[in-house]
């Protein structure tokens, strides 16, 4: 560790770290445009100059290519350095076509801000601006606005030394120069998306996001990636109940700062097909009710009483089939209830087709929380590689058995076989499905942007699923916990967190995890608990 000086403060800082990295970690603001702490240093903007102090007078230097030293005096708000940022800023916006109004990126660009913070003049330019190509497509993902980019070079560097796979460079010379694609090639990059997260102004638009919200109106939720077992760190930023665009959070435990461009997407269903009341079929007829209601009709399907406690376990069978995309609390009540109540056979299926695995990100297991289930020691089906896994779950069933499934909003064509020798159905699911077609039951539930819940990562690394949403159902862990209340003459819980604590006591592998106060990026379970 070294002693340095900024604006007369000393402050420790590792000897060797860059200059802009220490005043970031101790709340001090650097303006920059190339920097980016996922890509490190380039120094080609020269926005984050800081004024140097030294026995022969001071100078100016960019702050992300110097690395501190001992003895150390920087002064980060100096008449010099103000002087420097506004010259940058000005040279920045000589071609700039001004035209925040219709920019997507506006209300969250850098450009804007620093010009603010560091310029606040008007314009001294007497020439026409140069012009580029506006509205440019650049591939399946993204529009590029040539006009707008100031040439910070992190979109070519996260191509190229983060994703692997260099589909952007810059072409021309001098306030000509521009970004664009190599001749004939579209940027195809699975992480494409991450470039307009990096994009300092608007110069590269989301074509899933391009003109449709003012980034000002949109709730920020911090959540999870549920579209594999990564369990990316993602903010879901939604308005008046939809979700319009996902983007990671900085989680140098799972995904570092970057997330697929698959997991920012897989968003839509939560806008689509949702189911909003539960209902029952008899007798051909299709009829609504209340919770409690279908709590009775759960109760009378597993061939109990239709109110109060049991003594004995039920003389029909059942079977319980969670989809791995169904939270720990979810899947720690519905094994309670049934090994301890209905004595009935208990699995956790995977049934969402395989993806691919990468050397970034992606994995090819696309569930959320199958390791969640592996920790519980419950059961774990491929249903997704062909009938035959269905088996154990057929055979269960028997001739009359009643099947619950919990938690499949997509991707049901596996569960094909076993409907077909199901007797009854019970559905518990968010969204209109095949499955919800021919349950008996359905209970409309949540999807990942509505629930409060816990998912465990390939690595054993627990996170927070948060609402982003007003739910429009009621949530899965409620609705098990109605029943196994009414079946045991018990009150049901109040708070998901009494739920958390009674995994953190009951189950090893979270005992060492405080499960009630997660920290935003998480913690891992008992590492001799997560089998590799």
């Amino acid at each position: 560790m070294v002693t340095i000086t900024i604006d007369g403060n000393k402050i420790q800082a590792r000897e060797g770290a860059w200059l802009i990295d220490v005043c970031r970690e101790n709340g001090i603001d650097i303006p920059h445009f190339c920097y980016h702490p996922g890509l490190g240093p380039d120094g080609n903007c020269r926005m984050c100059q800081v004024d140097f102090v030294s026995p022969r007078g001071n100078k100016l230097g960019i702050s992300c290519k110097t690395a501190v030293a001992e003895g150390m005096e920087v002064l980060t708000q100096s008449e010099a350095a103000k002087h420097a940022r506004a010259s940058v800023e000005e040279m920045l916006l000589l071609n700039h076509p001004l035209d925040c109004p219709i920019c997507d990126k506006a209300g969250e660009c850098s450009l804007q801000d620093y010009y603010m913070e560091h310029d606040l003049q008007s314009s001294r330019q007497d020439f026409t601006r140069f012009r580029k190509e506006k509205a440019k497509d650049i591939g399946p993902t993204l529009v590029l606005d040539q006009e707008r980019c100031v040439l910070c070079d992190r979109c070519v560097r996260f191509l190229r030394d983060v994703a692997g796979d260099a589909q952007l460079y810059i072409a021309g010379r001098g306030h000509e120069a521009y970004i664009t694609t190599f001749p004939g090639q579209e940027v195809t990059s699975p992480y494409s998306i991450n470039t307009v997260d990096l994009c300092p102004v608007g110069a590269l638009t989301a074509k899933d996001f391009r003109f449709g919200s003012a980034t000002w109106f949109l709730k920020n939720t911090d959540s999870v990636c549920t579209t594999c077992a990564r369990g990316c760190s993602m903010q879901i930023q939604s308005k008046k109940d939809q979700i319009y665009r996902m983007r990671p959070r900085e989680n140098a435990d799972v995904n570092g700062y970057w997330a697929c461009d698959e997991g920012r997407l897989n968003y839509k269903f939560v806008n689509e097909n949702r189911l909003a009341r539960p209902f029952l079929r008899r007798g051909g007829e299709t009829i609504e009710c209340s919770v409690p209601e279908a709590v009775a009709e759960m109760r009378s399907l597993l061939g109990f009483k239709p109110a109060g406690p049991v003594d004995a376990p039920s003389g029909r069978k059942g079977v319980v089939l969670l989809s791995a995309t169904a939270t720990l609390e979810e899947m720690f009540l519905f094994q309670c209830l049934a090994q301890e109540i209905l004595s009935a056979p208990l699995f956790v299926a995977r049934h969402v087709p395989d993806g691919v695995d990468d050397r970034l990100l992606r994995r090819a297991d696309k569930h959320p929380n199958a390791k969640g289930a592996e920790l519980l020691g419950i059961r774990l089906l491929d249903l997704e590689r062909g009938a035959t896994a269905a088996a154990p779950v057929i055979e269960a069933l028997g001739s009359d058995g009643v099947l619950i499934a919990v938690g499949f909003n997509t991707d049901v064509a596996p569960l094909d076989p076993i409907m077909a020798r199901a007797k009854k159905i019970v559905a518990l699911s968010g969204c209109k499905n095949a499955l919800t077609d021919r349950a008996d039951l359905v209970v409309p539930g949540l999807t990942f942007a509505e629930k409060d819940g816990l998912v465990v990562n390939f690595q054993g690394h627990v996170q927070q699923l948060k609402p982003a949403l007003e739910p429009a159902g009621e949530t899965e862990w409620r609705v098990v916990d109605l029943l196994i209340a009414s079946l045991l003459g018990t009150k049901p819980h109040e708070f998901v967190t009494q739920i958390r604590k009674a995994i953190q006591d009951g189950v090893p592998a979270f005992a060492g995890v405080n499960l009630t106060k997660l920290l935003p990026t998480g913690a891992r379970a008992d590492a001799r608990a997560v089998a590799k």
